[in-house]
């Protein structure tokens, strides 16, 4: 019952009043006009679309959210963009909310759920996570990817909710702007383990090439990893060895750690320092700060982050990036090294 109030009062957050306009009221008004939800037996289901008009405006209110630069704005965009693959394919954030005695079961994800285009044709997916072809308990929630339409005026179809043969998704693109909105809260649902089943592949026919598959979706960060990344690191600033001085002992974590707070800070040139011989000799301070812009990691790092040491030199740094109504996990790996007495990172 709690989990249904959660998702009550996510519905109702995106029409509620609030002072103030720009940016995040178009972004929420876009969304008003592209989600839709069905309620079947013993279980509830919407889905929010990500059209492109949704890009700068969203972009936009994050980049004053965050107080992100130009260079961090540019990269969250094409991040933003390249995760949801909103150039080329119609993509759809689906939850489903069972609260029923049993599993709700589907059947093939790819002949239950479809895009009905203007027309009347009815279009499978082209990619979706594997975890809606099982039996769905609790809430589940999911990217699916539909070849990209020309004409906006379609809806998806959901069959096997219950109560209905099939039920129709349908959306309301008028272009009026709402009177006042609230910034959309990001919403982390529990998803349930599911158990990994592979795809079957299709065999292609005799002289046809085959059809290359798309990529899978980004899977979205489930609530038990989102809660790891809220580092508590005590950091000291290295100092600066000299010849006529003992030079302090600092560990490898540690000099992780600060290089991180450096990260987070916007300190290229003092992370530049702690880098490793052949990350200078292989990039110029330069060509390192343009590469550390282009990861698009500093605001995630910001909010939160987890180091997972791989083996003795090599860890592994855990963000996850905000994506509208979930997060997405990305990932830095760092390597260690040690000269003379004091721990160096090779970027």
């Amino acid at each position: 019952m709690k989990r249904l109030l959660l998702v009550l009062v996510f519905l109702c957050r995106l029409s509620a009043p609030a002072f103030g306009s720009g940016s995040i009221v178009d972004a929420t008004s876009i969304l008003e006009r592209w989600t839709a939800f069905h309620w079947g037996r013993d279980c509830l289901v919407w889905l929010v679309h990500y059209p492109e008009e949704l890009v700068d405006p969203w972009v936009a209110a994050e980049a004053a959210r965050s107080g992100m630069s130009e260079a961090e704005r540019n990269q969250y965009r094409a991040s933003f963009t390249s995760e949801l693959r909103i150039a080329d394919t119609e993509p759809f954030l689906l939850t489903v909310y069972v609260f029923g005695p049993r599993p709700l079961n589907l059947g093939s994800f790819a002949t239950a759920v479809q895009l009905e285009s203007n027309d009347g044709k009815k279009i499978p997916p082209l990619s979706y996570e594997r975890k809606f072809d099982q039996p769905l308990s609790s809430i589940v929630q999911g990217l699916v990817f539909f070849p990209k339409q020309v004409n906006k005026a379609f809806s998806v179809i959901i069959r096997n909710l219950g109560i209905h043969e099939e039920q129709r998704f349908s959306f309301d693109r008028a272009e009026s702007p709402l009177v006042a909105v609230a910034e959309p809260e990001v919403v982390v649902v529990e998803l349930p383990p599911t158990p990994k089943k592979e795809p079957v592949k299709p065999q292609p026919t005799k002289g046809e090439k085959p059809t290359p598959t798309p990529p899978p979706p980004p899977p979205v960060a489930t609530p038990q990893e989102l809660a790891e990344l809220k580092p508590e690191p005590v950091v000291v600033d290295l100092p600066v060895p000299e010849k006529e001085k003992p030079v302090l002992y600092i560990s490898k974590e540690k000099t992780v750690e600060t290089f991180i707070r450096y990260w987070i800070e916007g300190r290229t040139s003092a992370m530049y320092d702690l880098l490793s011989a052949s990350s200078r000799t292989a990039l110029s301070e330069e060509q390192f700060a343009k590469q550390v812009e282009a990861t698009g990691l500093r605001n995630s790092l910001r909010e939160g982050y987890k180091i997972q040491w791989m083996d003795d030199s090599r860890a592994r740094i855990v963000t996850a990036q905000r994506m509208l109504l979930f997060r997405t996990l990305r990932s830095k790996v760092l390597t260690t090294d040690r000269e003379e007495t004091i721990w160096r990172v090779s970027w």
